[in-house]
């Protein structure tokens, strides 16, 4: 029987279970990636993802999430320390990212990724300034721009300060460590261990990337992305409107991968309090208007343009073969974080390999949208609809990286450092977990907690 207002006391089985998972999640996605072959690793890498989300909803299940009330001087305390953490973080993965930056300048990078080229791009139009969205001639071929504006307007900063892109990308994930997951962590209450050992899980996890994913580092700005997605992460927790519409915002505005999740979160918003539901989905729709719109004034159907290009990018990256591979086949398809072998090896056409790929990544990233939906359905009235929406984030990005038609591997780091904030849920203590009193009696209160 649960006494009123105790809180959630994670089993240890709960907790070592998903401490277990979050490690070997970790581990396969870094040291041990590809360990166990480019078909069965991606299929490990997916269930650890997947069994790290059923077991923190199976240790919040009957409880509602609820900041602890806490002194501002022990949260100031604790943040202060995750700073530190933070700075300890950039001491001894900064040199390693300088170091990659210094050798691949981007002036000679162009034949290996085709990413900073095309921001400069972006970023000098846009400070011309001449019309940002029209065909970009680049390393001897034209395509149609199809980077979202929050996917190069941070770089423009960079550009007038003389920052190398990635450098600033990196500060970037670094500060949404430091406000989002740290601020966050702070508030929580933890026993001083626990808030501890997971204050120092992002510096780990940081650090196995940069050495195991120097690439990512090297001809790519993705870890900016990641810390939109933190914010995104950190905003789901929070009971700020403006908060949840900023994450949305960052998130939406540099990628189109959240297009399938965003119904079932607004769904859950409106489950959770109508009014900050209503004002999360305003906020966010004038943020996206007033950053996208001007961009489409002048010709409004490039992106879709765009988009149909994607079509011949994948068919050659499946022809590109990498030349160090002991056996013959495309570089970006066989690394160990992608399904893409599997449909590889089918019969039929290139296209129609591809196509098939295709239809199974949208039929699976809606299946599992449908299916995080319709378990919260089932137990709404036992289950915090933020919680829900954090483990259905974490599980929908593992799907659509998982089965994108080129898995690269800096892309699907998004889903690891989403990670970072469900192990936030597996406590032993778990005081920010309350029982639900009065929801299964009475669904409104449900909807206003």
């Amino acid at each position: 029987m649960i006494s009123p207002g105790a809180p959630r006391a994670t089993s240890s089985a709960l907790l070592l279970g998903g401490s277990l998972v979050f490690g070997l999640e970790v581990l396969f996605f870094t040291y041990w990636r590809n360990s166990l072959g480019p078909y069965w690793s991606p299929v490990v890498l997916y269930a650890l993802g997947a069994a790290l989300c059923l077991l923190a909803a199976r240790a919040a299940l009957g409880y509602r999430f609820a900041w602890p009330a806490v002194a501002s001087r022990p949260i100031l305390t604790r943040l202060g320390i995750g700073a530190v953490l933070t700075t300890v973080s950039w001491l001894i993965t900064a040199p390693v990212v300088r170091k990659l930056v210094a050798r691949a300048d981007v002036a000679d990078i162009g034949a290996r990724s085709d990413i900073l080229p095309a921001l400069q791009v972006y970023v000098t139009r846009f400070l011309g300034p001449k019309v940002v969205y029209e065909p970009i001639t680049l390393l001897g071929y034209t395509f149609l721009p199809n980077y979202p504006p929050l996917q190069w307007l941070p770089f423009v900063p960079a550009e007038v300060l003389g920052v190398d892109y990635r450098s600033w990308a990196f500060g970037g994930l670094l500060l949404a460590l430091l406000l989002v997951y740290q601020w966050q962590l702070a508030r929580l209450a933890l026993p001083l261990g626990e808030w501890l050992l997971k204050a120092v899980l992002p510096v780990l996890v940081l650090h196995f990337a940069v050495l195991t994913d120097k690439p990512m580092f090297t001809f790519t700005v993705e870890s900016l992305i990641v810390g939109f997605y933190c914010v995104l992460a950190g905003g789901i927790l929070s009971k700020s409107p403006w908060l949840k519409a900023l994450g949305l915002v960052l998130c939406l505005l540099s990628r189109f991968s959240l297009a399938l999740w965003v119904p079932l979160y607004g769904l859950l918003l409106l489950w959770e309090n109508p009014r900050r539901g209503w004002l999360t989905a305003g906020l966010t729709l004038a943020g996206v208007l007033l950053v996208f719109g001007p961009f489409l004034l002048h010709d409004p159907t490039i992106f879709l343009r765009a988009q149909l290009e994607n079509l011949g990018i994948a068919e050659g990256e499946w022809q590109h073969i990498d030349p160090v591979a002991p056996v013959a086949v495309p570089m970006h398809l066989f690394n160990g974080v992608g399904f893409a072998p599997w449909f590889y090896d089918l019969p039929g056409t290139l296209t129609e390999r591809i196509t098939r790929l295709q239809l199974v990544h949208f039929g699976a990233c809606v299946a599992v949208v449908v299916l995080c939906g319709g378990l919260f359905w089932r137990f709404r009235h036992r289950f915090d609809p933020r919680l829900a929406a954090l483990l259905s984030l974490k599980v929908y990005l593992a799907t659509f990286y998982g089965f994108l038609i080129i898995p690269y591997t800096y892309l699907a780091s998004v889903s690891l450092f989403t990670s970072l904030f469900v192990v936030l849920l597996l406590s032993r203590k778990a005081p920010f977990l309350q029982p639900f009193a009065e929801s299964e009696a009475n669904p409104a209160v449900a909807r206003t907690l």
